[in-house]
């Protein structure tokens, strides 16, 4: 049995991929731990998850939200480190360097933007992998090479400030693997990777509870069924998107299933069910295609069932994500902010018209299920322990070099 200590920034997207390998190395006999802001992940992880706390201001994740919703396209990349990131890798480091002498793990899980992790691992000497919780990560994009090159002196001034000597360029990339909740036929071969021991596993979402109430008694089975969400972030910010597709989509022979604000029941058609939260995995199982933000977990967890996938990007990551479900040929694109109503009924018909779409997903669903997802990604983190035997071979098989995916 060996300890293992997990630390992640409090998003639902970064936890939840990390909650499901988490609770498949702890049924393995391992001794997991996380190193969390729990006032603000409370409600995201189960009651029963050791936690020892991280200290953050109530309100911050507020005022981060607020602050987001003016910032698009790549100053929404600039936004995120600058102002999520790095402050909360300062304010992390002392506290977390204390946790670990108290823990005394045996290896650290660190997400790739939890830098505090990746820093204190390094410097006291413990075997670490990151998780990249969105594949945009990894891939070297051309149009921010401007941010690129400033984030590289932003992380280079964070380690010279906490006593590193000899910065590396990516402190966020485990030099001892990089686990990737991807496969490399969706990344495709746009663009070259970052350097680094990619472990490809593909989504995580065994394990995870579902405590979200649903009557499923509503659903049509003589209908198909399209699920809408903008994710957890994005939720309450969408109403011209949401209304739009309300408008469009009501006189269609679909049920659709509208993951949004409460108030739009009033203006529900009959074919629609809206809730502020739904069992979105047990859900997706019975859909027939799904519309999102092109967020990483949402467009993998669709892909997962062989969904077909309507795209529209918000912000961050998400323009990536949605060309790899285009590039694909999963998935047809959306304007978020300016699409009409005539566009996006056009639009969800030929997505449910043309086979190739459905098809293309079933395709990358068989490149998610050879690689195992948690229990894969389980395989890799035992692959680092102590006495870890045949599992090193295991570990082995999901492992890509950089050039693979070039």
């Amino acid at each position: 049995m060996a300890r293992i200590l997990i630390t992640v920034p409090p998003l639902t997207g970064h936890i939840n991929p990390a909650f499901s390998v988490a609770a498949e190395l702890q049924r393995r006999g391992h001794e997991v731990c996380w190193a969390a802001h729990e006032v603000l992940t409370r409600g995201m992880m189960p009651e029963t998850a050791r936690v020892f706390a991280l200290p953050i201001a109530a309100d911050y994740i507020a005022r981060m939200q607020e602050k987001s919703q003016k910032v698009r396209g790549l100053a929404s990349v600039q936004f995120l480190y600058e102002d999520f990131c790095l402050p909360l890798a300062r304010v992390s480091l002392a506290p977390l360097e204390q946790i670990v002498h108290d823990f005394q793990p045996d290896l650290m899980l660190c997400d790739h933007q939890m830098l505090a992790g990746a820093l204190v691992a390094r410097k006291r000497g413990i075997p670490w992998l990151s998780l990249a919780t969105t594949s945009a990560s990894i891939l070297k994009l051309s149009h921010v090479d401007v941010v690129e090159r400033w984030l590289r002196e932003q992380l280079r001034d964070l380690q010279m400030a906490y006593g590193m000597s000899e910065p590396v360029e990516r402190p966020d990339f485990s030099p001892h693997g990089i686990i990737v909740f991807s496969s490399p036929e969706l990344i495709g071969s746009q663009h070259e990777c970052h350097a680094g021991k990619y472990h490809f596993v593909g989504p995580a979402f065994a394990h995870r509870p579902q405590t979200v109430d649903f009557d499923w008694s509503q659903l049509d089975p003589k209908r198909q069924k399209i699920l809408v969400s903008l994710g957890t972030v994005s939720r309450d910010r969408g109403l011209r998107f949401f209304g739009v597709l309300i408008e469009a989509l009501a006189a269609l022979p679909l049920q659709v299933i509208m993951v949004g604000p409460e108030k739009l029941r009033e203006q529900a058609p009959k074919n629609f069910i809206i809730q502020s939260r739904v069992p979105q995995l047990a859900l997706l199982p019975q859909m027939t295609a799904v519309i999102c933000h092109a967020g990483h977990n949402t467009v993998c967890e669709s892909l997962s069932f062989g969904l077909p996938l309507i795209v529209a990007p918000i912000r961050d990551d998400q323009p990536v994500i949605a060309q790899q479900v285009i590039d694909a040929g999963a998935g047809l694109y959306m304007r978020y902010g300016k699409v009409s109503v005539a566009v996006a009924r056009e639009t969800v018909q030929r997505l449910l018209a043309e086979p190739q779409f459905r098809s293309n997903a079933q395709r990358l669903a068989e490149s998610f299920k050879r690689l195992g997802g948690a229990n894969q990604a389980a395989d890799v983190v035992e692959s680092f322990l102590p006495d870890a035997g045949a599992a090193v071979a295991v570990a082995a098989s999901s492992t890509f070099a950089p050039s693979v995916l070039n």
